[in-house]
Order: structure tokens, then C-alpha cells, then sequence
């Protein structure tokens, strides 16, 4: 992140101007002895042309070697977590179905959920489970709730915006003993983040009249928790003990937890299954489906956990979409690394005319190798939406250009944004 000086002068600013050009500049030159140096580049005899990726997939078969032509504008290479230059192996890829989301992180300061400027698309087949959430956005005061207000409803789960303590049930003594019966309503008990099995909830339902902690604990915002029963306790703080309302719940890890009511923070419910089923999760399919937007949804179990860092697991889901896309493996010396590219992409390419020769490279037969192995998981998979912007063509639009009199303007029409998954 670059810093403005404190002192605004003329001759602050140029400094900072100089020393930005020469970190974007050794930032270009890296990535040109990068690019310069690969194998695959070296070997490569390259169109004169530059195409589209919809034009490369009419015109050639697939596998193809290609390289991207297009120019980014100064400063977007630093943001970008892969070089879009170095050549890859284009792959046919497939037409799906797609959440648009945005990932809502912690705030440094004060600790709440807000959303991101991470878009994340989520394939309609990813084999991962949300839960739907009542509110639209971390914003949507008109269902938010507090704990004594979760603790006399029929919820049966619900997510903290906030942190709060939570207490890990053990057999020793400890800070909160719970003291009256269990007020557990049968189909919560039945009702759990998978549907299968409930033989834990069951189990933690029906103790009452012991001690109740194993440990003191955090949770951060985003945590969600399933309602097993609210039982009344005794808090002890300062040699004082006073009545406190526990919620007996557990986590999504299967862990049994007290919560006391009395706390402050921000909570909301999540969405109560349909008539006649008990599970609370539902698959990308399922949500696409029910077509609301925006919806608050939280990733809670699956094959593929998000790789996001950090990541909250909290989604707002803005749109749904379908496009066809295309798999880039980009061409490492030492690595191979996928990248998914919708064929509509603004980006222009260079195809390589020795392709088949380039396809008996070491390098090229093992992208071709880890495209074979981990195709299936990487289409269906969550991913970064990676939005950058870069240059058109001279010959593009000068006509209009021409008639233009806002200098900004003028720059504006010579750039276009772009982006892939990762």
C-alpha cells in the first residue's frame, strides 16, 4: 500500500511519484526476465495475430499454447497473484451455472462482519454446505437478534456477528453449573447441520444437574451454532453467584458448548428447514435454486472448505449466473498453476504455431498431467474472482477517441477490466 506524505507539498509528491515509477518498473522488468526465461517462451514461435479466447476455440482444437498479449496498466501486476503473461495450456473447460458472492471479513478494528471487495464465484455443483441465514446482509438490522431473544425463540441455529464467550462442557467444576430442566423441544434435537446424524444432540439434550465447562472460550463473528436446549445456571464471578439462561448447543465440529443469554452482540437466525426435514444446510444447487438476493449464507461442512485467507466462511450471495469457461494452466519453470478463464474474457492472446511440437516438452506434459488429475475438482471448486484492468488495442475506438474532449475520459476508453478464478 503506498502512503500519501503528511506534508502535501510539490516537492513530496514527485519524490513519491518517482519512487512508484521505479517499483513498477522493477516490477515490469521482473516480470519481463520471468517471461524471457521460460522454456516454453523460448521454444515458442508465436502468432503475429492476437485473439480473442471465443476465436482461439473456433479456430483451433484444444490443448492449445498460448500467450497473453494484452498490457496491463501500470500498477495492476502488483495486485495480481499470477503472472497473466507467462504461457499456459489452454484446455477445454465447460458451461455451468454460478453464484456470484462477496466474501464478508472481520474488521480489524471493532471485530464486526463486513463485506469485502472479494468476489467469489460458487459453481453450482461445488460440493460444499451453507447455511441460509434470515438476514440479506451483515447490515440487516430488521432481524437482528439478541441472545434472550434467540433463547425464547424456535430458532434452531443460529450466527454470532459478534465475538462471545462460549464455555466447552467437561466433568470438572467450573465457572457456570446448570441448575434447571432442560426446555428442548423434540424436533430441535432431530434437527442438525447435516440431516444424519443426531445421536450426539440427542445425548447432550437429556444432561442437566452438572458441572458445565471444560474451558473458556472466543468465538469470533461468524461462528454458528446449533440449539440443542436452554436450561437456567448459576454464574459465579467475584465470589457472587447469580442466575444466568444457557443455550446448550453445539458447534459444527459436533463439540458440546453452554452460552450464557446475558451477553451483548448482534445475532441472527438461521433459516428453519422445510416441513418434514431436519436438515438446516443446503448445497450451491439448492440456493440458486431459491433464486433470493442478497442472502447471508455460511459455509458449514463439505469436501472442499474454502481456501480464502482469511476467511470468515460467510458469504453474500449477490447474483446468479451462467457462463462458459475455459482452464489455464500457466506454464511455471517449475510449477503449474490453474486458472479458469471465461471465454467472453476481454483479453487477447498469441497462440504458439509449433503447439505440437511444444506439447513434448517436459513442462507442457506435466501441466497436461495436473490438468487431467485435477480437472473435475477444479471446475466445481469456490474460487477468487481476480478483476484487473489493461489496455486496448490502438486501433480499437480511436475514431470515437478523437471526437473526445475530457482527457479522463479519453483514458478511460483505452482500458478495459478483465478477470479470471484462481
Amino acid at each position: 500500500m503506498i502512503r500519501r506524505p503528511v506534508r502535501r507539498t510539490t516537492k513530496g509528491r514527485s519524490s513519491s511519484r518517482r519512487r512508484l515509477e521505479v517499483r513498477q518498473h522493477t516490477n515490469r522488468m521482473s516480470q519481463m526476465s520471468m517471461l524471457m526465461e521460460n522454456p516454453v517462451n523460448q521454444a515458442a514461435f508465436w502468432s503475429q495475430e492476437t485473439y480473442s479466447l471465443e476465436d482461439i476455440t473456433a479456430r483451433h482444437p484444444l490443448p492449445q499454447i498460448v500467450r497473453c498479449s494484452s498490457r496491463l496498466i501500470p500498477g495492476e501486476e502488483q495486485g495480481m497473484p499470477v503472472n497473466i503473461h507467462v504461457p499456459m495450456l489452454l484446455c477445454a473447460g465447460r458451461a455451468t451455472q454460478k453464484l456470484l458472492a462477496k466474501h464478508v471479513g472481520i474488521e480489524a478494528q471493532g471485530h464486526r462482519l463486513t463485506e469485502t471487495d472479494d468476489s467469489i464465484v460458487i459453481p453450482f455443483d461445488y460440493q460444499g454446505n451453507f447455511l441460509p441465514l434470515q438476514a440479506r446482509t451483515t447490515k440487516d438490522q430488521s432481524v437482528m437478534k439478541t441472545l434472550s431473544e434467540i433463547a425464547t425463540s424456535r430458532a434452531p441455529a443460529f450466527l454470532s456477528l459478534s465475538p462471545i464467550t462460549v464455555f466447552y462442557r467437561s466433568q470438572v467444576a467450573s465457572d457456570i453449573s446448570v441448575t434447571g430442566n432442560n426446555k428442548t423441544e423434540s424436533s430441535t434435537v432431530t434437527t442438525s447441520f447435516a440431516g444424519t446424524d443426531t445421536s450426539k444432540l440427542s445425548k447432550f439434550s437429556k444432561a442437566s444437574n452438572m458441572s458445565a465447562t471444560q474451558r473458556r472460550a472466543v468465538a469470533p463473528p461468524g461462528s454458528v451454532f446449533l440449539i440443542v436446549g436452554v436450561s437456567k445456571g448459576l454464574a459465579k464471578a467475584k465470589k457472587k453467584t447469580r442466575e444466568v439462561i444457557l443455550l446448550k448447543c453445539t458447534d459444527p465440529n459436533g463439540n458440546a458448548v453452554l452460552i450464557s443469554a446475558d451477553q451483548p452482540g448482534e445475532f441472527v437466525e438461521v433459516e428453519p428447514p422445510a416441513k418434514g426435514e431436519s436438515k438446516l444446510s443446503k448445497k450451491s444447487s439448492e440456493l440458486i435454486l431459491a433464486n433470493r438476493y442478497p442472502s447471508l449464507v455460511r459455509f458449514v461442512y463439505g469436501d472442499h472448505v474454502p481456501r480464502l485467507t482469511p476467511c470468515s466462511y460467510l458469504f453474500t450471495l449477490v447474483d446468479t449466473f451462467k457462463e462458459d469457461s475455459l482452464i489455464g494452466c500457466l506454464l511455471y519453470p517449475k510449477h503449474a498453476i490453474l486458472i479458469e478463464l471465461p471465454v467472453m474474457s476481454s483479453l487477447r492472446f498469441q497462440t504458439a504455431l509449433n503447439t505440437e511440437d511444444l506439447l513434448q516438452l517436459p513442462l507442457p506434459q506435466h501441466a497436461l498431467d495436473v490438468v487431467e488429475e485435477r480437472r473435475a475438482t477444479f471446475m466445481t471448486d469456490l474460487k477468487l474472482k481476480c478483476k484487473f484492468l489493461h489496455r486496448v488495442s490502438q486501433g480499437e475506438g480511436t475514431d470515437i477517441l478523437d471526437d473526445m474532449q475530457s482527457a479522463t475520459v479519453r483514458t478511460r476508453q483505452y482500458a478495459n477490466e478483465a478477470f479470471f478464478y484462481l
